[in-house]
Protein backbone atom coordinates (compact mmCIF):
# COMPACT_ATOMS: atom_id res chain seq x y z
CA UNK A 1 0.00 0.00 0.00
CA UNK A 2 2.63 2.08 0.76
CA UNK A 3 4.85 1.57 -1.90
CA UNK A 4 1.74 2.50 -4.43
CA UNK A 5 1.04 5.67 -2.59
CA UNK A 6 4.49 6.61 -3.14
CA UNK A 7 4.68 5.88 -6.81
CA UNK A 8 1.64 8.44 -7.22
CA UNK A 9 2.70 10.95 -4.65
CA UNK A 10 6.26 10.95 -4.24
CA UNK A 11 8.19 10.49 -1.24
CA UNK A 12 8.68 13.73 0.66
CA UNK A 13 7.84 13.57 4.46
CA UNK A 14 4.26 14.97 4.43
CA UNK A 15 3.59 12.48 1.30
CA UNK A 16 4.31 10.04 3.89
CA UNK A 17 2.62 10.85 6.43
CA UNK A 18 -0.47 11.29 4.89
CA UNK A 19 -1.57 7.60 4.71
CA UNK A 20 -1.41 7.44 9.04
CA UNK A 21 -3.03 10.62 9.55
CA UNK A 22 -6.10 9.20 7.34
CA UNK A 23 -6.05 5.79 8.81
CA UNK A 24 -6.02 7.28 12.14
CA UNK A 25 -9.11 9.75 11.35
CA UNK A 26 -10.75 6.36 10.20
CA UNK A 27 -9.90 4.72 13.42
CA UNK A 28 -11.19 7.76 15.24
CA UNK A 29 -14.98 6.60 13.49
CA UNK A 30 -14.46 3.35 14.05
CA UNK A 31 -13.64 3.70 17.82
CA UNK A 32 -16.97 5.99 18.14
CA UNK A 33 -18.91 2.56 16.47
CA UNK A 34 -18.17 0.53 18.77
CA UNK A 35 -18.46 2.92 21.67
CA UNK A 36 -21.83 3.59 21.16
CA UNK A 37 -22.24 -0.28 19.76
CA UNK A 38 -21.21 -1.71 23.23
CA UNK A 39 -22.17 1.13 25.61
CA UNK A 40 -24.06 4.78 24.09
CA UNK A 41 -23.34 7.49 22.46
CA UNK A 42 -21.68 9.55 25.19
CA UNK A 43 -19.35 6.73 25.86
CA UNK A 44 -18.20 6.66 22.09
CA UNK A 45 -17.72 10.12 21.73
CA UNK A 46 -15.43 9.72 24.67
CA UNK A 47 -13.66 7.29 23.53
CA UNK A 48 -13.06 8.73 19.94
CA UNK A 49 -12.35 11.86 21.94
CA UNK A 50 -9.73 10.04 23.90
CA UNK A 51 -8.23 8.16 20.47
CA UNK A 52 -7.77 11.69 18.39
CA UNK A 53 -5.83 13.29 21.72
CA UNK A 54 -3.75 10.37 23.23
CA UNK A 55 0.09 11.00 22.69
CA UNK A 56 0.48 7.43 21.42
CA UNK A 57 -2.49 7.78 19.28
CA UNK A 58 -1.22 11.25 17.84
CA UNK A 59 2.90 9.24 17.37
CA UNK A 60 0.88 6.69 15.04
CA UNK A 61 -0.80 9.09 13.28
CA UNK A 62 2.59 10.72 12.48
CA UNK A 63 4.48 7.52 11.54
CA UNK A 64 5.09 6.65 8.46
CA UNK A 65 4.29 3.00 9.09
CA UNK A 66 0.77 2.50 9.42
CA UNK A 67 0.38 -1.58 9.52
CA UNK A 68 -0.67 -1.05 13.14
CA UNK A 69 -3.76 1.66 12.14
CA UNK A 70 -4.54 -0.43 9.21
CA UNK A 71 -4.10 -3.62 11.12
CA UNK A 72 -6.77 -2.11 14.35
CA UNK A 73 -8.92 -0.45 11.54
CA UNK A 74 -9.58 -3.98 9.77
CA UNK A 75 -9.92 -5.94 13.22
CA UNK A 76 -12.35 -2.94 14.32
CA UNK A 77 -14.82 -3.59 10.68
CA UNK A 78 -14.40 -7.14 11.41
CA UNK A 79 -15.85 -6.83 14.73
CA UNK A 80 -18.95 -4.67 13.73
CA UNK A 81 -19.82 -7.22 11.15
CA UNK A 82 -19.46 -10.36 13.12
CA UNK A 83 -23.18 -10.44 14.53
CA UNK A 84 -24.58 -10.38 11.18
CA UNK A 85 -22.06 -13.07 10.91
CA UNK A 86 -23.48 -14.91 13.25
CA UNK A 87 -27.26 -14.47 12.00
CA UNK A 88 -25.93 -16.22 9.17
CA UNK A 89 -25.93 -13.46 6.76
CA UNK A 90 -23.39 -13.97 4.01
CA UNK A 91 -22.80 -10.52 2.95
CA UNK A 92 -21.15 -10.21 6.86
CA UNK A 93 -19.61 -13.73 6.32
CA UNK A 94 -17.74 -12.37 3.31
CA UNK A 95 -16.47 -8.90 4.85
CA UNK A 96 -15.39 -10.88 7.87
CA UNK A 97 -13.14 -12.84 5.99
CA UNK A 98 -11.59 -9.99 3.98
CA UNK A 99 -11.17 -7.27 7.15
CA UNK A 100 -9.90 -10.56 8.90
CA UNK A 101 -7.51 -11.28 6.29
CA UNK A 102 -6.50 -7.81 5.75
CA UNK A 103 -6.05 -7.38 9.56
CA UNK A 104 -3.95 -10.18 9.70
CA UNK A 105 -1.57 -9.20 6.61
CA UNK A 106 -1.38 -5.40 7.84
CA UNK A 107 0.25 -6.77 11.07
CA UNK A 108 -0.10 -10.77 12.75
CA UNK A 109 -0.49 -8.97 16.12
CA UNK A 110 -3.99 -8.49 14.96
CA UNK A 111 -4.78 -12.17 15.62
CA UNK A 112 -5.07 -11.39 19.42
CA UNK A 113 -8.61 -8.87 18.32
CA UNK A 114 -9.88 -12.04 16.13
CA UNK A 115 -9.09 -14.45 19.15
CA UNK A 116 -10.88 -12.54 21.60
CA UNK A 117 -14.00 -12.50 19.41
CA UNK A 118 -14.33 -16.09 20.27
CA UNK A 119 -15.69 -15.38 23.47
CA UNK A 120 -18.42 -13.12 21.66
CA UNK A 121 -19.10 -16.10 20.39
CA UNK A 122 -19.19 -18.36 23.18
CA UNK A 123 -21.87 -16.20 24.82
CA UNK A 124 -23.76 -15.03 21.70
CA UNK A 125 -23.97 -17.64 19.35
CA UNK A 126 -25.00 -21.17 20.96
CA UNK A 127 -25.27 -23.55 18.56
CA UNK A 128 -23.95 -21.21 15.47
CA UNK A 129 -20.60 -21.29 16.65
CA UNK A 130 -19.45 -23.01 13.55
CA UNK A 131 -19.88 -19.91 11.48
CA UNK A 132 -17.00 -18.16 13.02
CA UNK A 133 -15.08 -21.06 13.09
CA UNK A 134 -15.15 -21.46 9.15
CA UNK A 135 -14.44 -18.25 8.59
CA UNK A 136 -11.32 -18.19 10.46
CA UNK A 137 -10.71 -21.29 8.96
CA UNK A 138 -11.02 -19.73 5.64
CA UNK A 139 -8.85 -16.34 7.13
CA UNK A 140 -6.41 -19.24 7.43
CA UNK A 141 -6.46 -20.47 4.06
CA UNK A 142 -6.14 -16.88 2.78
CA UNK A 143 -2.76 -16.39 5.07
CA UNK A 144 -1.29 -19.40 3.22
CA UNK A 145 1.14 -17.22 0.98
CA UNK A 146 2.00 -15.28 3.29
CA UNK A 147 2.88 -18.14 5.96
CA UNK A 148 5.08 -19.67 2.99
CA UNK A 149 6.76 -16.53 2.78
CA UNK A 150 7.14 -15.57 6.75
CA UNK A 151 7.42 -18.61 8.48
CA UNK A 152 10.73 -19.83 7.23
CA UNK A 153 12.59 -16.42 8.06
CA UNK A 154 11.21 -16.86 11.13
CA UNK A 155 12.74 -20.56 11.43
CA UNK A 156 16.07 -19.62 10.35
CA UNK A 157 16.74 -17.61 13.67
CA UNK A 158 16.48 -13.65 12.49
CA UNK A 159 15.68 -11.67 15.39
CA UNK A 160 14.26 -15.12 17.08
CA UNK A 161 16.64 -15.92 20.15
CA UNK A 162 14.28 -16.66 22.98
CA UNK A 163 14.19 -13.70 24.95
CA UNK A 164 13.21 -13.45 29.08
CA UNK A 165 11.49 -10.98 30.89
CA UNK A 166 9.39 -11.37 34.70
CA UNK A 167 5.78 -11.70 33.41
CA UNK A 168 4.71 -8.95 35.97
CA UNK A 169 7.43 -6.76 35.09
CA UNK A 170 6.01 -6.96 31.50
CA UNK A 171 2.84 -5.68 32.47
CA UNK A 172 3.53 -3.24 34.49
CA UNK A 173 6.14 -1.53 31.92
CA UNK A 174 2.84 -2.18 28.85
CA UNK A 175 0.44 -0.32 30.87
CA UNK A 176 2.73 2.52 31.83
CA UNK A 177 3.56 2.97 28.58
CA UNK A 178 0.39 2.47 27.47
CA UNK A 179 -1.18 5.32 29.97
CA UNK A 180 -0.12 7.95 28.94
CA UNK A 181 2.27 7.32 26.16
CA UNK A 182 6.79 7.78 26.73
CA UNK A 183 6.49 11.08 26.80
CA UNK A 184 6.31 11.52 30.72
CA UNK A 185 8.57 9.93 33.65
CA UNK A 186 7.88 6.57 34.75
CA UNK A 187 6.31 7.38 38.08
CA UNK A 188 3.42 9.74 36.71
CA UNK A 189 2.52 6.65 34.14
CA UNK A 190 2.87 4.09 36.69
CA UNK A 191 0.55 5.78 38.78
CA UNK A 192 -1.91 6.63 36.19
CA UNK A 193 -1.50 3.17 34.73
CA UNK A 194 -2.55 1.72 37.60
CA UNK A 195 -5.67 4.30 37.99
CA UNK A 196 -6.35 3.35 34.28
CA UNK A 197 -6.51 -0.23 35.30
CA UNK A 198 -8.90 -0.26 38.12
CA UNK A 199 -11.14 1.73 36.52
CA UNK A 200 -11.58 -0.70 33.47
CA UNK A 201 -12.41 -3.46 35.67
CA UNK A 202 -14.51 -1.44 37.51
CA UNK A 203 -16.33 -0.48 34.40
CA UNK A 204 -16.00 -4.05 33.32
CA UNK A 205 -17.74 -5.55 35.99
CA UNK A 206 -20.64 -2.47 35.91
CA UNK A 207 -21.16 -3.18 31.52
CA UNK A 208 -21.56 -7.02 32.27
CA UNK A 209 -23.57 -6.69 35.14
CA UNK A 210 -25.83 -4.26 33.00
CA UNK A 211 -28.68 -6.29 31.34
CA UNK A 212 -30.00 -3.83 29.04
CA UNK A 213 -26.05 -4.17 27.29
CA UNK A 214 -25.34 -6.63 25.12
CA UNK A 215 -22.84 -8.77 27.15
CA UNK A 216 -21.26 -11.04 24.68
CA UNK A 217 -20.03 -7.86 22.80
CA UNK A 218 -18.46 -6.72 26.19
CA UNK A 219 -16.94 -9.83 27.04
CA UNK A 220 -15.00 -9.46 23.78
CA UNK A 221 -14.04 -6.11 24.75
CA UNK A 222 -12.82 -6.84 28.20
CA UNK A 223 -11.04 -10.03 27.10
CA UNK A 224 -9.04 -8.43 24.01
CA UNK A 225 -6.50 -6.44 25.92
CA UNK A 226 -6.42 -9.67 28.02
CA UNK A 227 -5.48 -11.76 25.08
CA UNK A 228 -2.94 -9.08 23.49
CA UNK A 229 -1.04 -9.10 26.50
CA UNK A 230 -0.65 -12.71 27.17
CA UNK A 231 0.01 -13.07 23.78
CA UNK A 232 2.56 -10.45 23.39
CA UNK A 233 4.16 -12.08 26.21
CA UNK A 234 4.25 -15.62 24.37
CA UNK A 235 5.85 -13.90 21.63
CA UNK A 236 8.66 -12.38 23.61
CA UNK A 237 9.64 -15.73 24.56
CA UNK A 238 10.42 -16.81 21.08
CA UNK A 239 11.04 -13.75 19.82
CA UNK A 240 13.47 -11.20 21.22
CA UNK A 241 11.71 -8.30 20.25
CA UNK A 242 9.54 -5.86 22.39
CA UNK A 243 8.01 -2.67 21.59
CA UNK A 244 5.58 -1.09 24.23
CA UNK A 245 3.43 0.44 21.49
CA UNK A 246 2.31 -3.12 20.44
CA UNK A 247 -0.51 -3.00 23.42
CA UNK A 248 -2.06 -0.47 21.36
CA UNK A 249 -3.20 -2.83 18.91
CA UNK A 250 -6.11 -3.97 21.78
CA UNK A 251 -6.65 0.32 22.54
CA UNK A 252 -9.83 0.10 21.22
CA UNK A 253 -11.39 -2.12 24.01
CA UNK A 254 -9.42 -0.16 26.67
CA UNK A 255 -10.87 2.91 25.99
CA UNK A 256 -14.43 1.70 25.44
CA UNK A 257 -14.36 0.16 28.44
CA UNK A 258 -12.71 2.99 30.47
CA UNK A 259 -15.24 5.84 29.25
CA UNK A 260 -18.06 3.62 29.65
CA UNK A 261 -16.50 3.57 33.05
CA UNK A 262 -16.87 6.99 33.73
CA UNK A 263 -20.16 6.77 32.11
CA UNK A 264 -21.68 4.70 34.89
CA UNK A 265 -19.54 6.19 37.65
CA UNK A 266 -21.10 9.79 37.12
CA UNK A 267 -24.51 7.84 37.48
CA UNK A 268 -23.77 7.87 41.09
CA UNK A 269 -24.17 10.85 42.94
CA UNK A 270 -21.62 10.21 45.59
CA UNK A 271 -18.56 9.57 43.53
CA UNK A 272 -19.55 11.93 40.41
CA UNK A 273 -17.13 14.49 41.30
CA UNK A 274 -14.35 11.80 41.44
CA UNK A 275 -14.89 10.79 38.96
CA UNK A 276 -14.63 14.43 37.32
CA UNK A 277 -11.61 15.32 38.98
CA UNK A 278 -10.00 12.11 38.00
CA UNK A 279 -11.11 12.64 34.33
CA UNK A 280 -9.87 16.20 34.90
CA UNK A 281 -6.42 14.92 35.63
CA UNK A 282 -5.55 12.66 33.26
CA UNK A 283 -6.47 15.27 30.44
CA UNK A 284 -4.03 17.28 32.15
CA UNK A 285 -1.85 14.62 32.01
CA UNK A 286 -2.24 14.60 28.17
CA UNK A 287 -2.27 17.95 27.85
CA UNK A 288 1.73 17.82 29.62
CA UNK A 289 2.49 14.77 27.71
CA UNK A 290 1.73 15.93 24.46
CA UNK A 291 3.28 19.61 25.05
CA UNK A 292 6.57 17.20 26.07
CA UNK A 293 5.97 14.84 22.70
CA UNK A 294 6.30 18.36 20.37
CA UNK A 295 8.15 20.62 22.47
CA UNK A 296 10.83 18.84 25.01
CA UNK A 297 13.46 16.71 23.25
CA UNK A 298 14.00 14.42 25.92
CA UNK A 299 10.59 12.82 25.19
CA UNK A 300 10.28 13.80 21.68
CA UNK A 301 10.00 11.13 19.05
CA UNK A 302 12.09 13.48 16.65
CA UNK A 303 15.91 12.34 17.03
CA UNK A 304 17.27 14.95 15.22
CA UNK A 305 17.63 12.77 11.95
CA UNK A 306 16.50 15.83 9.98
CA UNK A 307 19.38 18.31 11.38
CA UNK A 308 21.94 15.81 10.72
CA UNK A 309 21.14 14.91 7.45
CA UNK A 310 21.54 19.21 6.51
CA UNK A 311 25.27 19.13 8.09
CA UNK A 312 26.19 15.58 6.03
CA UNK A 313 24.35 17.29 2.70
CA UNK A 314 27.30 20.72 3.10
CA UNK A 315 30.32 18.36 4.05
CA UNK A 316 29.82 15.26 2.49
CA UNK A 317 32.40 14.23 -0.41
CA UNK A 318 32.69 11.50 -3.07
CA UNK A 319 35.00 9.07 -1.19
CA UNK A 320 32.61 9.18 1.92
CA UNK A 321 30.75 6.32 3.18
CA UNK A 322 28.12 5.81 6.04
CA UNK A 323 27.76 3.26 8.52
CA UNK A 324 25.06 2.54 10.33
CA UNK A 325 24.98 0.08 13.15
CA UNK A 326 21.33 -0.44 13.45
CA UNK A 327 18.74 -1.90 10.36
CA UNK A 328 17.00 1.60 10.60
CA UNK A 329 15.35 2.51 7.65
CA UNK A 330 14.73 6.30 8.61
CA UNK A 331 18.39 6.82 8.40
CA UNK A 332 18.52 5.45 4.69
CA UNK A 333 15.38 7.96 4.26
CA UNK A 334 17.25 11.00 5.08
CA UNK A 335 20.33 10.10 3.77
CA UNK A 336 19.10 8.54 0.11
CA UNK A 337 20.09 11.81 -1.71
CA UNK A 338 22.79 13.05 0.29
CA UNK A 339 25.31 10.10 0.34
CA UNK A 340 25.30 7.46 -2.06
CA UNK A 341 27.54 4.48 -0.10
CA UNK A 342 25.78 3.21 3.37
CA UNK A 343 26.80 0.06 4.88
CA UNK A 344 25.77 -1.83 8.11
CA UNK A 345 28.22 -3.12 10.36
CA UNK A 346 27.62 -6.07 11.98
CA UNK A 347 25.34 -7.06 8.77
CA UNK A 348 24.02 -9.53 11.21
CA UNK A 349 24.10 -10.71 14.30
CA UNK A 350 27.04 -13.32 14.28
CA UNK A 351 29.30 -11.02 13.10
CA UNK A 352 32.32 -10.33 15.83
CA UNK A 353 34.60 -7.25 16.57
CA UNK A 354 37.08 -9.09 14.73
CA UNK A 355 34.67 -9.57 11.79
CA UNK A 356 33.67 -6.33 11.93
CA UNK A 357 37.31 -4.74 11.50
CA UNK A 358 37.94 -7.40 8.72
CA UNK A 359 35.07 -5.80 7.32
CA UNK A 360 36.63 -2.21 7.88
CA UNK A 361 39.97 -3.32 5.99
CA UNK A 362 38.00 -4.84 3.15
CA UNK A 363 36.89 -1.30 2.48
CA UNK A 364 39.11 0.93 3.69
CA UNK A 365 41.00 2.15 0.62
CA UNK A 366 37.85 3.03 -1.35
CA UNK A 367 37.03 5.78 0.95
CA UNK A 368 38.37 8.57 2.69
CA UNK A 369 36.44 9.77 5.66
CA UNK A 370 33.59 7.29 7.27
CA UNK A 371 30.29 8.55 9.14
CA UNK A 372 28.44 7.02 11.84
CA UNK A 373 25.59 7.67 14.16
CA UNK A 374 25.51 5.13 17.18
CA UNK A 375 22.74 3.38 17.87
CA UNK A 376 21.92 1.73 20.64
CA UNK A 377 19.89 -1.66 20.73
CA UNK A 378 19.14 -4.50 23.24
CA UNK A 379 19.05 -6.43 19.79
CA UNK A 380 21.45 -5.58 17.09
CA UNK A 381 24.78 -4.43 17.80
CA UNK A 382 24.25 -4.58 22.07
CA UNK A 383 27.88 -4.48 22.47
CA UNK A 384 28.68 -1.15 20.36
CA UNK A 385 31.17 -3.57 18.18
CA UNK A 386 30.95 -1.04 15.64
CA UNK A 387 32.01 2.20 17.59
CA UNK A 388 34.33 0.26 19.47
CA UNK A 389 36.33 -1.15 15.60
CA UNK A 390 35.73 2.26 14.28
CA UNK A 391 37.18 4.16 17.43
CA UNK A 392 40.34 2.19 17.71
CA UNK A 393 40.60 1.82 13.81
CA UNK A 394 40.19 5.78 12.81
CA UNK A 395 40.48 9.29 13.72
CA UNK A 396 37.70 11.12 14.64
CA UNK A 397 37.65 14.80 13.69
CA UNK A 398 34.50 15.82 13.87
CA UNK A 399 30.71 14.81 16.12
CA UNK A 400 27.75 16.93 16.88
CA UNK A 401 24.85 16.18 18.72
CA UNK A 402 21.72 16.66 17.78
CA UNK A 403 18.82 16.07 20.12
CA UNK A 404 19.15 12.35 20.80
CA UNK A 405 21.72 11.43 18.59
CA UNK A 406 25.39 11.46 17.69
CA UNK A 407 26.64 12.17 14.38
CA UNK A 408 30.59 11.17 14.46
CA UNK A 409 32.84 11.55 11.32
CA UNK A 410 36.34 9.80 11.16
CA UNK A 411 39.11 10.23 8.77
CA UNK A 412 41.43 6.87 7.24
CA UNK A 413 44.39 8.88 7.05
CA UNK A 414 45.15 10.21 10.48
CA UNK A 415 47.27 13.48 8.47
CA UNK A 416 43.56 14.23 6.82
CA UNK A 417 41.71 15.16 9.86
CA UNK A 418 40.93 18.46 10.52
CA UNK A 419 42.97 19.77 13.10
CA UNK A 420 45.84 17.09 13.26
CA UNK A 421 49.16 18.26 14.22
CA UNK A 422 51.94 16.01 12.87
CA UNK A 423 54.68 15.63 15.34
CA UNK A 424 57.31 13.12 14.41
CA UNK A 425 58.75 12.58 17.77
CA UNK A 426 60.49 9.02 18.35
CA UNK A 427 61.61 7.33 21.75
CA UNK A 428 64.48 5.65 22.21
CA UNK A 429 63.00 2.48 22.55
CA UNK A 430 60.90 2.54 19.71
CA UNK A 431 57.67 4.08 19.99
CA UNK A 432 57.07 7.28 18.02
CA UNK A 433 54.43 9.89 18.15
CA UNK A 434 53.36 10.20 14.79
CA UNK A 435 50.42 12.89 14.98
CA UNK A 436 48.20 14.21 17.81
CA UNK A 437 44.46 15.53 17.55
CA UNK A 438 42.75 17.62 20.35
CA UNK A 439 39.13 18.13 20.21
CA UNK A 440 37.42 20.43 22.65
CA UNK A 441 33.80 19.40 23.46
CA UNK A 442 33.80 17.23 20.18
CA UNK A 443 34.85 20.10 18.54
CA UNK A 444 38.36 19.74 16.31
CA UNK A 445 40.91 22.68 15.87
CA UNK A 446 39.88 24.45 19.34
CA UNK A 447 42.45 25.66 21.56
CA UNK A 448 40.97 28.46 23.75
CA UNK A 449 39.24 26.47 26.55
CA UNK A 450 37.11 27.00 29.84
CA UNK A 451 36.39 25.30 32.85
CA UNK A 452 34.83 21.79 32.81
CA UNK A 453 35.90 21.53 29.18
CA UNK A 454 36.22 18.17 28.23
CA UNK A 455 39.61 17.73 26.83
CA UNK A 456 39.99 14.06 24.08
CA UNK A 457 43.91 14.26 23.13
CA UNK A 458 44.52 11.45 20.09
CA UNK A 459 48.09 10.17 20.09
CA UNK A 460 49.03 8.11 16.82
CA UNK A 461 51.96 5.69 17.50
CA UNK A 462 53.69 3.56 15.30
CA UNK A 463 57.22 1.57 15.91
CA UNK A 464 59.69 0.85 13.71
CA UNK A 465 61.35 -1.92 15.95
CA UNK A 466 59.88 -4.73 18.55
CA UNK A 467 59.09 -3.16 21.96
CA UNK A 468 60.05 -5.58 24.76
CA UNK A 469 58.03 -3.68 27.25
CA UNK A 470 54.62 -2.28 28.59
CA UNK A 471 54.76 1.36 28.66
CA UNK A 472 51.71 3.61 30.15
CA UNK A 473 51.33 7.02 28.13
CA UNK A 474 50.41 10.27 29.84
CA UNK A 475 48.96 12.59 28.34
CA UNK A 476 49.88 16.34 31.15
CA UNK A 477 48.28 19.67 31.15
CA UNK A 478 51.13 22.09 32.30
CA UNK A 479 51.00 26.30 32.81
CA UNK A 480 54.26 27.82 31.80
CA UNK A 481 55.66 27.33 35.27
CA UNK A 482 55.54 23.13 35.11
CA UNK A 483 52.75 22.56 37.76
CA UNK A 484 50.42 19.90 36.84
CA UNK A 485 46.46 21.22 36.30
CA UNK A 486 45.52 17.69 34.45
CA UNK A 487 46.34 14.54 33.48
CA UNK A 488 45.31 11.34 32.19
CA UNK A 489 47.90 7.88 31.94
CA UNK A 490 47.17 4.57 30.51
CA UNK A 491 48.09 1.98 28.55
CA UNK A 492 47.48 2.87 24.64
CA UNK A 493 44.66 1.82 22.97
CA UNK A 494 42.21 2.33 26.17
CA UNK A 495 44.38 -0.49 27.69
CA UNK A 496 43.83 -2.56 24.65
CA UNK A 497 47.13 -2.15 22.67
CA UNK A 498 50.15 -2.24 25.17
CA UNK A 499 53.26 -1.30 23.52
CA UNK A 500 54.86 -4.89 23.71
CA UNK A 501 51.86 -5.89 21.28
CA UNK A 502 52.62 -3.26 18.89
CA UNK A 503 53.32 -4.82 15.43
CA UNK A 504 56.29 -2.87 13.29
CA UNK A 505 54.21 -0.34 11.66
CA UNK A 506 51.11 -0.67 12.58
CA UNK A 507 49.30 2.61 13.70
CA UNK A 508 47.70 2.53 17.15
CA UNK A 509 45.26 5.33 18.35
CA UNK A 510 45.23 6.25 21.69
CA UNK A 511 42.73 8.63 23.26
CA UNK A 512 42.97 10.75 25.94
CA UNK A 513 40.15 11.98 28.05
CA UNK A 514 40.28 14.86 30.93
CA UNK A 515 38.29 17.95 32.18
CA UNK A 516 39.35 21.27 32.35
CA UNK A 517 40.15 21.95 35.83
CA UNK A 518 39.11 25.19 38.06
CA UNK A 519 41.82 28.16 37.35
CA UNK A 520 42.01 31.43 38.81
CA UNK A 521 43.11 33.60 36.32
CA UNK A 522 43.55 33.37 31.86
CA UNK A 523 46.55 32.15 31.21
CA UNK A 524 48.72 29.57 28.52
CA UNK A 525 49.47 26.18 28.98
CA UNK A 526 50.33 22.84 27.09
CA UNK A 527 49.91 19.71 26.71
CA UNK A 528 52.49 17.27 26.98
CA UNK A 529 52.92 13.73 26.38
CA UNK A 530 55.61 11.11 26.98
CA UNK A 531 56.05 7.06 28.04
CA UNK A 532 56.73 5.81 31.33
CA UNK A 533 57.50 2.08 32.39
CA UNK A 534 54.70 0.28 34.10
CA UNK A 535 56.77 -1.81 37.29
CA UNK A 536 59.23 1.72 37.88
CA UNK A 537 57.35 4.59 36.78
CA UNK A 538 60.48 5.26 34.90
CA UNK A 539 60.06 7.79 31.76
CA UNK A 540 61.53 7.03 28.52
CA UNK A 541 63.29 9.43 26.60
CA UNK A 542 63.74 11.04 23.45
CA UNK A 543 66.75 11.06 21.71
CA UNK A 544 67.55 14.58 22.82
CA UNK A 545 67.07 13.31 26.21
CA UNK A 546 63.82 14.88 26.49
CA UNK A 547 61.46 12.96 28.61
CA UNK A 548 58.44 14.27 27.10
CA UNK A 549 57.14 15.86 23.60
CA UNK A 550 55.46 19.42 23.48
CA UNK A 551 52.25 18.68 21.99
CA UNK A 552 50.43 22.17 21.62
CA UNK A 553 49.18 24.90 23.65
CA UNK A 554 45.85 25.78 24.92
CA UNK A 555 44.26 29.58 26.34
CA UNK A 556 42.65 29.23 29.60
CA UNK A 557 39.60 31.69 29.17
CA UNK A 558 36.85 32.00 32.03
CA UNK A 559 34.08 33.53 31.29
CA UNK A 560 34.54 36.01 33.38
Amino acid sequence: MLQLWVNIFGDTEISLRIPSVLLSMIVIVLVYQIGCRTVSYFTGSCAAFLTSLHPFQIWLAQDVRNMYQLAILFVLCATLVLPGLMKGKWQNWWLYIGCGSLAMYSHYYAIFGLVAHGFYVIVMAGTYWYRWVIAMGSIGLLLLPWAVIILPVFLSGQLADPGYIDFYYFIGLMLRDFSLGTVVSSSISQWTAIVMTVVFFMGALMLLKDKDRDRSFILFLVMWPVVAIVGIYLVVLHRNTLNTFYFLMAFPAVYVIVCGAWEYIRYIDKFRRIADIVVTLYFMLIVFGLWNYYFVDEWSKNRGLREIASIMKADVKSRDVFISNFPDPTQDYYLRTIIDDRIMLPANLDMTYSDVLSELNMFENDYDRLWFIPMISPNWDADSLALNAIENKYLSDYQYVSKKLALMRFVVQPSEAVGVTFVGKTFIEGPKIEYVHLTVNGISDIYDVNIGDELIVTLVWSTKIPINDSYVVFVHLLDTKGHLLASHDGIPGDGLKPTNYWDINERILDRHRFDIPVFNRDQSVVLVAGLYQEQTAERLLLYDDADHVPLTELQLISDN
